[in-house]
């Protein structure tokens, strides 16, 4: 399937990833990796592999390090003309991997970062689009950055795009500004017409506890949240199982008021990266979604093969291509390696 014409628009904070080597836990490292992310980044950088035309619009500091990330975005195939320069530092989180059934660790260092102070976007930036994706991080980061995103989502509104919104709740990143994160999360949520979340995320919005993820329980709360956000029109999350072995069982749940559709299970050894896998289940729903929203199962067919892709791929980006996400569904649930 050829993707069609319109640009996707990408908004939020593009980041410097500093990865503890060979192993290590941050305490114990003594030369990191480097890799250029970011959640919408990381969408962005998706859907350009997979031939979509994508723009990253985002603010970063006028030096060697934030020309160095426009340059990782370049590489991928995103427009980067929607990227601004200011003052104020690059966005950094340190990550010690994950390792076997041991989950990673991630410490942000984003304060007074360019992005952190950035200014509500020019709306012109959206011409020719006909989709924004978002994400709660940028809420989190600060108010302005909330300010500039929420901005950004009205004018895409009544511009007439669609807009997908993954919760990406980081409760680290809320607390360093002592604001109240639901009003401004469920804001997006009302505007969007596909929401990336869980059942965590839901609760959140509700208001109320939901029970364990999955059946019954995922489908009430699902019915819910459509009535409480008349304009969302789908819901989508995975679901990660990791056995002692390491070994990651992995699959997906998408719905609509009328239609839900569960994906098969992808058993995952071997892995080499978790970093950006969601990102990657986004893209890949994406990719059906855009072109088909009444295509339930194949869409989250597509983000969970995305998503087990980038599993072996380092760093943050998800560079398959449309041959090999069409491999990746067509394997079924057999072992990925």
């Amino acid at each position: 399937m050829k993707a069609q014409a319109g640009t996707i628009v990408c908004f939020g904070e593009v980041l410097l990833r500093l990865s503890a080597a060979a192993g290590n836990s941050m305490r114990d490292a003594s030369r990191f990796d480097l890799h250029v992310g970011g959640a919408e980044a990381n969408v962005a950088a998706a859907l350009a592999n997979l031939g979509f035309p994508t723009r990253m619009v985002s603010t970063l500091p006028d030096n060697d390090l934030g020309l160095n990330a426009v340059r990782a975005l370049r590489g991928e195939g995103v427009d980067c003309s929607g990227i601004s320069t200011k003052a104020g530092r690059m966005g950094v989180y340190y990550l010690t991997p994950a390792k076997g059934a041991a989950g990673g660790k991630v410490l942000y260092d984003r304060t007074a970062s360019s992005f952190a102070s950035c200014d509500v976007p020019d709306a012109a930036l959206l011409d020719g689009a006909r989709h924004l994706h978002l994400s709660g991080i940028s809420l989190a980061v600060s108010a302005d950055a909330s300010r500039a995103t929420r901005a950004l989502a009205h004018a895409a509104r009544e511009r007439g795009l669609t807009i997908s919104f993954d919760g990406n709740f980081r409760p680290s990143l809320w607390a360093l500004t002592d604001r109240d994160s639901r009003p401004e999360i469920a804001e997006l949520v009302d505007l969007a017409d596909i929401f990336f979340g869980n059942h965590k995320d839901m609760a959140l919005l509700l208001g109320r506890e939901i029970g364990a993820e999955g059946g019954q329980y995922r489908r009430d709360a699902v019915l819910e949240t459509f009535d409480a956000f008349p304009n969302l029109s789908a819901i989508a999350s995975t679901a990660r199982h990791i056995e002692p072995d390491g070994t990651h069982r992995l699959v997906a749940r998408m719905d609509t008021a009328s239609d839900s559709a569960e994906s098969r299970e992808h058993v995952l050894t071997g892995i080499i990266d978790r970093i950006g896998t969601g990102d990657a289940f986004s893209a890949g729903v994406l990719t059906v979604w855009l072109d088909d929203p009444a295509a339930v199962s194949r869409a989250v067919e597509s983000g969970i093969a995305l998503s087990a892709l980038k599993h072996f791929m380092p760093g943050d980006f998800c560079r398959a291509n449309r041959e090999e996400l069409a491999a990746a569904i067509e394997g079924g649930s057999d072992v990925t390696r």
